[in-house]
């Protein structure tokens, strides 16, 4: 067979392969998302108040996000439930997150009707009632079961300090397909990198590991956050299962003042943001 036949020939078998996983890769990721929803639809999650479960948060909780459209790729790529994740920070009575994001909208801007207060992009901070209150989707908290000694608790604020303090970075889709699909190190954490990160400093991973969480692959290290519950961690630390969070201050008669705190919203939340000083960075 003449060499030009046969280069004609692989050609036509590759565009033939092309053309076949273009067209079976939606329904593969079609039966993925369908087969993990389905498994999660069995189980039954705890749901809570948050006036209730305020009082007990403490640093180094963990806030996992479902938003109302439950992005596809989540499910079917990842195969995890959740969308986002942030860590929790405790001063005093305040409590608020630390997380890596894009700009998300955190409240309506009460002085301009129509626009929103912004996070700063990459590792930023907001108050947990606001971040709560104002999310359009579903968000659950992970509780460690006790709170951390005085040295983990210094190190995870003093990270989060840093990182906030210059804006570490949310991966572009450029630098995020490179570490996928490439395996490629950037100077760069999304969500739940960011929260593997300040598990490490913490020295808050699980019993066994080889290498630091946040190093496990920019999609490993979400199921790895996802599968905290229930594993052994240093000191006898754990995670428990997630609680569905009830936003109910300020709502069917509460007293937000009940558990000691202001309601975060227009004035009396901006006041509360410059109470916390440096770990709240908003954009209007």
């Amino acid at each position: 067979m003449a060499p030009a036949r046969i280069a004609a020939l692989v050609a036509a078998a590759l565009i033939a392969l092309v053309i076949i996983i273009m067209v079976a890769t939606p329904y593969l990721i079609l039966a993925r998302i369908m087969e993990y929803n389905l498994i999660y639809l069995t189980m039954r999650t705890p749901r809570a108040m948050v006036s209730e479960i305020y009082p007990l948060l403490k640093t180094g909780d963990l806030l996992m996000f479902v938003s109302s459209s439950h992005l596809p790729a989540n499910s079917g790529i990842v195969q995890i439930y959740y969308t986002h994740t942030a860590m929790l920070m405790r001063e005093g009575d305040l409590v608020y997150t630390t997380e890596s994001q894009t700009g998300t909208e955190v409240m309506p801007n009460p002085d301009s009707p129509g626009t929103d207060y912004h996070m700063k992009k990459g590792a930023a901070s907001a108050p947990f009632l606001t971040r709560v209150k104002f999310y359009t989707g579903t968000v659950y908290v992970m509780r460690l079961s006790r709170p951390l000694d005085p040295a983990r608790e210094q190190r995870l604020k003093a990270t989060a300090d840093q990182l906030h303090s210059v804006g570490y970075p949310y991966p572009t889709m450029q630098q995020a397909f490179g570490a996928a699909l490439l395996g490629r190190k950037v100077p760069a954490r999304h969500c739940f990198q960011h929260v593997a990160h300040l598990l490490d400093e913490a020295r808050l991973t699980p019993l066994g590991l080889d290498a630091p969480l946040a190093d496990s692959g920019i999609i490993q290290v979400c199921r790895d956050v996802c599968g905290l519950p229930g594993r052994a961690l240093p000191d006898g630390y754990s995670y428990d299962p997630p609680i569905a969070l009830m936003y109910d201050i300020g709502t069917l008669g509460f007293d937000e003042d009940a558990i000691g705190v202001v309601l975060p919203e227009g004035e009396r939340w901006r006041q509360d943001g410059r109470h916390l000083g440096e770990h709240v960075v908003i954009a209007a």
